[in-house]
């Protein structure tokens, strides 16, 4: 196991560093194992909200990077006006060629240049870790999301007795992040945090978000299955059998990754 610090490009200048990962091709699709597994579940997900008869005239993905999200979004709410933002301009131009019938808002640090309480669905996929103030970012989430609206986050979850947790328990890589939530060293230099359950709900809830609901993934087997060569010559096996994790485990807390559910009172 590698072990990682942040990079504090990441944290400093935000929209610089993510310019420039976008220009790289950072995120363009679902070709990773995590990404295809996430996808899967964020599918389940929105099936289920779609069944509860929630029907969103409006829906924002915050902190949309390509767009990747998009398409999805359309797919299931096709009456719906959908939108995005992100740090990145870079990121906007190319989700705009790519999804243009999504209208596209600039974001400065974690605010969005839009007006209170205009979405009824917002959904924010593996971006807490990133953003540098985690706190202002769940308080603009909750600021444009109207009363009664449907919030649905993916983030990196630090949840102990996952098999990720323990690797970095046993080598020494739980590591305290700049503001106290801590991170793995395994994580990426740019995931400046990881969030437990507890940590998400108590912020979500100081901004008047219920957190109703977690789902966790990468217990065991996202985390094991093979990767590189092996994924890229089978990957609907390996993503078969990362998906386990979420088939059989996905209402037990020691997921490395979580995805949950909030409302506004």
């Amino acid at each position: 196991m590698t072990q990682e610090s942040i990079d504090y490009d990441a944290l400093n200048d935000q929209k610089q560093f993510y310019n420039s990962r976008f220009q790289a091709g950072y995120m363009q699709d679902f070709s990773d194992l995590y990404e295809s597994c996430r996808l899967i579940a964020m599918k389940a997900i929105l099936n289920s909200v779609k069944a509860s008869g929630f029907n969103p005239s409006t829906a924002l993905d915050y902190g949309c990077g390509e767009g990747r999200y998009i398409e999805l979004l359309t797919d299931f709410f096709p009456d719906a006006s959908i939108y995005g933002s992100d740090i990145s301009d870079t990121a906007l131009q190319i989700a705009q060629a790519k999804y243009s019938s999504a209208k596209y808002l600039t974001m400065s640090d974690e605010t969005v240049n839009f007006d209170d309480s205009c979405f009824d669905l917002i959904i924010s996929i593996e971006v807490l870790e990133h953003v540098g103030n985690v706190e202002k970012s769940i308080a603009e989430i909750s600021r444009l999301l109207k009363p009664q609206g449907i919030v649905i986050i993916s983030t990196p979850c630090a949840n102990k007795y996952s098999l990720e947790w323990s690797q970095n328990r046993l080598t020494g890589g739980l590591q305290p992040s700049f503001d106290g939530y801590g991170r793995f060293s395994t994580d990426e230099p740019a995931h400046l945090r990881r969030l437990n359950d507890a940590n998400l709900k108590s912020l979500f809830s100081q901004t008047g978000i219920d957190i109703y609901k977690i789902y966790h993934r990468a217990h065991l087997f996202e985390t094991i299955v093979p990767k590189g060569r092996t994924f890229r010559l089978l990957p609907l096996a390996c993503v078969w059998f990362g998906m386990l994790d979420w088939h059989l485990f996905k209402h037990f807390r020691n997921g490395a990754s979580m995805i949950a559910l909030g409302k506004k009172g």
